[in-house]
């Protein structure tokens, strides 16, 4: 088949181009001019040059195409518009083209937790639960799926929300992995009884094979616009996961608690700097609100039943296999 994958130069969108090419599929990548194909040597694929603000191009790319696998977007943006131009807008331009093509039979969004928002307590979000995210990205990704909405019935579309993801390539979690290295393991304040924060995570491979799971989805799944929520169906603390990393890199680090205040501090003088620099950078105002609720946890037994999904990892045993490839690359 003809798959057009948007994101194709990114963390997970590198290795669904690599595994659908490997499953020998006729790949065609969606980049900006500007973007690397550092993750892609050695991918059969094609190159196609456009941008989710252009119109015109998206037209093109999907052209003849028969599935898209849509990852593209940002995680972080400078102000409120940034998000919504890419991730809202860009989604509904993308969508349109797709539909326009007439040929595009099945349309996977690749969403986030972010776009439900958190839980309240230990119940992990399900499919049939109201979305209330706290996050400017957050509201963006879920504007993106409402677009879909409104073409149901037209376009065959599947909405995916991973919980966090990690793996090989990963530059987010990755920031633990370095901190920890260097022998500190920084503690975030919670509110919970327990006194602990509590995520559900994936590894990028499962991840892959979830999307991969969405080829061989019945079509009724595609026409009532179904989403599924996708992790490796654990349930972790953020001290645990930590204490993970820590053991398998046989590092003792120095547990250091970072007071809220100061949290705060630091999520407002990173808002600033960015308004004066003119771009977004890793911790701001907005991802606090993201960092300060204490429960990103969410049930994939929709996605086990109706998909097919079946996790390899889990972070005890998808922590060294990240590991080993950070050492192995160079990253640590």
């Amino acid at each position: 088949m003809r798959i057009l994958v948007t994101g194709a130069s990114g963390f997970i969108g590198s290795g669904l181009a690599a595994e659908l090419a490997r499953l020998g599929h006729d790949v065609c990548a969606l980049m900006r001019p500007s973007a690397s194909n550092e993750f892609l040597k050695g991918v059969q694929y094609t190159r196609l040059s456009g941008d989710l603000r252009d119109l015109e191009t998206l037209e093109k790319a999907c052209q003849n195409t028969e599935v898209v696998f849509h990852l593209a977007g940002l995680t972080a943006a400078k102000d409120r518009e940034e998000y919504f131009k890419f991730n809202a807008e860009g989604t509904k331009n993308l969508a349109q083209a797709a539909l326009k093509s007439g040929t595009v039979k099945k349309f996977i969004y690749v969403s986030s937790l972010a776009a439900a928002g958190p839980c309240v307590g230990l119940s992990p979000k399900t499919e049939t639960d109201p979305d209330h995210p706290v996050s400017m990205y957050g509201e963006s990704k879920l504007r993106g799926e409402l677009y879909l909405e409104e073409l149901k019935g037209q376009l065959p579309y599947l909405i995916i929300r991973p919980s966090s993801v990690y793996g090989p390539r990963d530059k987010n979690v990755f920031m633990f992995f370095k901190s920890i290295q260097k022998q500190w393991m920084p503690l975030t304040p919670a509110k919970t009884i327990t006194g602990h924060k509590y995520y559900s995570f994936i590894h990028v491979d499962d991840l892959i094979q979830s999307l991969i799971c969405t080829l061989s989805a019945p079509d009724e799944l595609f026409q009532t616009g179904e989403h599924f929520y996708v992790s490796d169906g654990q349930i972790y603390t953020y001290d645990r996961v930590l204490s993970m990393i820590a053991d398998e890199m046989k590092v003792k680090p120095i547990r250091v608690k970072i007071p809220g205040i100061l949290v705060s501090g630091l999520a407002a003088a990173g808002t600033l700097t960015g308004r004066v620099l003119k771009k977004s950078l890793p911790f701001n105002l907005d991802k606090l609100k993201e960092l300060t609720p204490d429960y990103w946890i969410c049930s994939s037994q929709k996605a086990f039943d109706r998909l097919g999904y079946k996790p390899k990892y889990t972070m005890e045993s998808g922590i060294p296999q990240t590991l080993a490839w950070y050492k192995v690359n160079g990253w640590l």
